[in-house]
């Protein structure tokens, strides 16, 4: 399937916006709201308490609960499933969740209360990226497509993907389910930075969404699924290029990976020279994939 057939469902998340929001203060992560970060500190710090007494994984416990609430599950159950991950025993689980999502709900009352409109206004906010998806997005599909296959496969992406705007609260982030083919992204109304714009992020959070589902149904070396996550970056500036949504030369590799939180300025060094490498070869694209696994080993 070429790129302008995926079709994009934009949807308002407020439940995903509440946990995201209470992702960002319990895991003491960048956040550019203070005012939204200081009403859910006490909520959110008696959680990371109570996970704490319990001797449990707290990093691993917002996760999975973001990740939960991203395939829609209600907020006792993501609870409950978040802590057996974080390490929870059964026995345990129950008690420990009806507690958790005890402060969970009040954290959610005091993000609601300042956002009392944020349905709306996630609609509003979303415009600007869906107006520049829908005139940049098929043609960033079909340049990574192409460039990965030359002819893609007809199943290669997914026929519909769900996007899910939240509420900023770190001025630019975003996330994935590939297997529910669903993802997430702060509806901000201005590129974070114009050198990355916000488009490109969405176009790469697509692209690990197919990558994923390629190496999970048909790839027969589960190793080299670093490699494919980290050349989806140089591929997806590579496509905005193209279109002439970056200028500059080089890529921005490394600023598109602090933008998009993966990898360090070692990982950003070893991608950018093997992708020069790569550019200047006619070496299909799987088999350059082993050299950059060899490069990151």
């Amino acid at each position: 399937m070429v790129g302008s057939s995926v079709k994009i469902r934009w949807v308002a998340s407020v439940e995903l916006s509440v946990a995201h929001a209470a992702f960002v203060v319990a895991t003491a992560a960048r956040c550019s709201d203070s005012k939204t970060e200081q009403l859910l500190v006490p909520p959110v710090t008696d959680i990371n308490n109570r996970l704490l007494s319990a001797s449990l994984d707290i990093g691993v416990f917002w996760e999975q609960y973001l990740m939960e609430v991203l395939r829609e599950t209600d907020m006792q159950q993501a609870c409950s499933i978040a802590l057996m991950w974080s390490g929870c025993s059964e026995m345990q689980v129950e008690t420990t969740s009806k507690a958790i999502t005890s402060r969970l709900s009040d954290s959610r009352l005091a993000f609601l209360q300042r956002f009392p409109k944020l349905a709306e206004q996630l609609q509003l906010r979303a415009g600007p990226l869906r107006d520049r998806w829908e005139t940049f997005g098929p043609g960033l599909l079909g340049q990574v497509g192409g460039k990965i296959w030359g002819e893609p496969p007809n199943d290669w992406w997914p026929p519909t993907i769900d996007a899910l705007m939240v509420q900023p609260m770190r001025g630019g982030d975003g996330g994935y389910d590939a297997e529910r083919h669903r993802l997430w992204m702060e509806a901000v109304l201005t590129d974070v930075d114009s050198e990355v714009p916000e488009v490109l992020r969405m176009a790469w959070l697509i692209t690990r969404i197919a990558i994923e589902e390629y190496i999970r149904q048909k790839s027969s070396d589960q190793s080299l699924a670093t490699p494919w996550s980290l050349v989806s970056i140089p591929l997806v500036l590579a496509a905005g290029a193209e279109l002439e949504l970056i200028r500059s030369d080089p890529l921005p590799i490394r600023r598109a990976m602090e933008l998009w939180q993966i990898g360090d300025d070692a990982t950003a060094k070893t991608l950018s020279s093997w992708w020069e490498e790569f550019e200047q070869t006619s070496t299909p694209l799987p088999a350059a994939l082993k050299v950059l696994k060899q490069r990151l080993d």
